[in-house]
């Protein structure tokens, strides 16, 4: 007769032998081992990376090093006359923390900084903030698997030893101040200042030191054109030094403000109570911003040679700058460029037009020969007597590191950017693992959204930090091969561009024609977003954390983390299956 199944002759298994496998890791699937964070930089990218990695990693902590006295970084140390951003404000903001409400279309410099702080106040994120600490030296500790910093207290004047598994360098586009290279600086006896850490409303409220007197400001680019119209106000001479040309584009995005009926005829414009109340409306605000940044993404085709787009924005800028500039031509030879739009930043500057034909300012294109102990002479032999200078010369933009990072075997990166700066998709670098780059390299846009990006790379980095909690990595590093082929791609895309006209601009670090560009995203802002999107895993070198010595080690214990709701794969589910 056949055995029942439950009779004592029932066949049984034979054991299995476990012996050659691993353990288990004693951990939920999902839950690796704490990691901790530290961010370089305090401005728009830090604040923004110690949120989102706080929200959207688990068994994090995030340390934020800035130097500076409080957060805001550029905007922190950018407290020039008339400061303010040439970008529309409402296209110049998170995405996630939106301001209906800014006083005017282009923000001053001192609501962006209030801005910045309010968010981090929201948002609880000063414990995250180490302010008046200057990270000095970055090594990667391969042994270890971390970054080892030595970090100098400012207060205190002691460097005290840290340590980091993953090191987000997000210092900023514009922030190593650049003073222009003419000699003789010492020797000037007058009023000087640099546009960045120039505190001009602080030396304001003392009593202005500018009434009655003769001011030289140096430079033509962004900070000029917006310390120029505010000089002329107070000073009783104005003389601006400025050789390069530049295109001044009349006010970015005026026609959105046409649409929603304000005409700002060129001006900055100051929003009404009943603007500002309508823009409350959340279906008004968001087609209005909408709005925005279609017309800063529209700009995109005019920096590609040879479209038709090109021709017609260049007549259009001739006949404003001529037709602004008709008292004065001699200026308007001076200044209206011979190569494209778009060579180099297109700057709005309201009111600077305006102030060049003012009868208390004068322009000289005239070379700077040195400064005197009077003023400044130039290659003509005049001496200009000034009671004070304003250097609004730029920022150094060659992405050197103001400290030594060492990477694989002892690499200084301050060295291997000597040459050339290397990056993939302006987020990690070659021979740094655990390295990333926010608003660094390649991250400047030509049109578009300079924020949006910068959020994508941070979204970026919270990926890359899940993807190695998760599936138990130790390190991370790109490839040379990726590396090598973005900057390939990245040379190739600027070939066609205006950006590599014969222009001396700060996205060539200062060079003219072709050099090579690394300044900029090679594509649009909204190309960067999908770029960034959906990061490509095989582009970089994983080195296993030692606890995890199985392919399978990443499954766990067989558990989920206790935190979850036992039902929370049914809104899961019902989000990937969705249909329309």
């Amino acid at each position: 007769m056949p055995n029942d199944s439950n009779g004592s002759d029932a066949p049984t298994a034979p054991p299995v032998d476990y012996s050659w496998a691993p353990p288990l890791v004693e951990h939920p699937l999902g839950e690796g081992r704490r990691l901790r964070v530290v961010g370089i930089g305090a401005g728009f990218s830090g604040i923004n990376l110690a949120l989102h990695l706080r929200e959207n990693v688990r068994d994090v902590d995030v340390t934020i090093y800035d130097l500076a006295s409080d957060v805001g970084g550029v905007w922190h140390h950018n407290r020039y006359m008339g400061v303010a951003c040439d970008i529309p404000a409402h296209a110049y903001q998170y995405s996630f923390a939106e301001n209906t409400q800014w006083s005017r279309f282009f923000a001053p410099g001192a609501e962006i900084r209030q801005y910045l702080v309010n968010i981090v106040d929201k948002y609880n994120l000063r414990p995250l903030m180490k302010l008046q600490h200057e990270v000095i030296e970055a090594r990667w500790d391969a042994k270890a698997g971390h970054w080892a910093l030595k970090v100098k207290d400012l207060l205190s004047d002691t460097v005290i030893e840290d340590t980091a598994d993953y090191v987000a360098y997000a210092t900023g586009l514009l922030s190593k101040p650049k003073w222009p290279d003419i000699p003789g600086r010492e020797t000037y006896k007058g009023i000087i200042h640099h546009s960045s850490g120039w505190d001009a409303v602080a030396e304001e409220a003392e009593g202005s030191p500018y009434a009655g007197k003769r001011v030289g400001v140096i430079g033509v680019g962004a900070s000029a054109i917006q310390i120029v119209p505010e000089m002329q106000k107070r000073a009783a001479k104005v003389v601006n030094f400025g050789r390069a040309q530049t295109w001044l584009s009349g006010v970015f995005a005026a026609e959105t403000l046409k649409k929603v009926g304000v005409d700002s005829n060129g001006a900055n414009h100051t929003f009404t109570d009943v603007e500002k109340t309508r823009l409350k409306d959340a279906e008004y605000y968001r087609e209005f911003r909408a709005e925005v940044e279609r017309d800063l993404a529209s700009v995109h085709l005019v920096t590609h040679q040879g479209q038709p787009l090109q021709a017609i924005v260049r007549e259009a800028l001739l006949e404003n700058m001529t037709q602004c500039l008709a008292t004065r031509p001699e200026v308007a030879k001076a200044i209206i460029p011979d190569f494209p739009p778009g060579c180099k930043r297109l700057t709005p500057g309201p009111g600077y037009m305006d102030a060049l034909v003012a009868d208390n300012v004068e322009f000289v294109s005239t070379g700077i020969q040195a400064f005197t102990e009077r003023g400044i002479r130039t290659t003509d032999g005049k001496e200009h007597e000034l009671d004070a200078i304003i250097c609004a010369t730029g920022f150094d933009t060659s992405f050197m590191p103001g400290f030594p990072i060492y990477g694989l075997d002892g690499l200084n990166l301050q060295d291997m950017w000597k040459e050339d700066v290397v990056t993939y998709l302006a987020i990690t670098v070659p021979r740094m693992p655990n390295f990333f780059t926010v608003l660094g390299p390649n991250t400047g846009v030509g049109s578009g959204s300079l924020l949006i990006l910068m959020e994508q790379q941070v979204a970026y980095v919270s990926q890359v930090i899940n993807k190695v909690q998760r599936e138990g990595y130790r390190s991370m590093v790109v490839r040379d091969g990726p590396a090598k082929a973005f900057t390939r791609y990245t040379d190739d895309y600027f070939g066609r561009t205006v950006f590599s006209a014969n222009c001396k601009s700060w996205y060539k670090n200062g060079a003219f024609g072709a050099a090579r560009i690394r300044s900029l995203w090679p594509g649009s802002s909204s190309h960067a977003f999908l770029a960034l999107k959906y990061p490509r895993w095989e582009d970089y070198e994983w080195e296993r954390d030692p606890e995890y010595t199985d392919d399978m080690a990443w499954l766990g214990n067989g558990d989920v983390p206790a935190d979850l709701d036992p039902a929370f794969y049914v809104d899961e589910a019902r989000d990937y299956y969705k249909v329309q």
